[in-house]
């Protein structure tokens, strides 16, 4: 989810972060103390969950893969 929401972001289908996590919380239910899922990357560190996406990719194929977007200002 978190990497669709990245991808979200970096291909211009939600304009801005704040409104992705609100649609997010109250569209699918994510837990709304986490804030959203780009909160919750601005909270885990975006480069920490980069890293371990591309170990997943690595170990289970590119569906794991970081979507474009994570080098976005706008996750730090």
């Amino acid at each position: 989810m978190l990497n669709e929401a990245v991808a979200c972001l970096a291909e211009g289908v939600v304009d801005d972060a704040d409104l992705l996590d609100a649609g997010v919380i109250f569209g699918t239910g994510f837990a709304p103390f986490r804030g959203g899922p780009i909160t919750y990357i601005r909270d885990i560190g975006a480069d920490a969950l980069r890293a371990q996406l591309e170990q997943l990719a690595a170990r289970h194929g590119p569906r794991f893969a970081p979507r474009p977007g994570w080098d976005n200002p706008v996750l730090r």
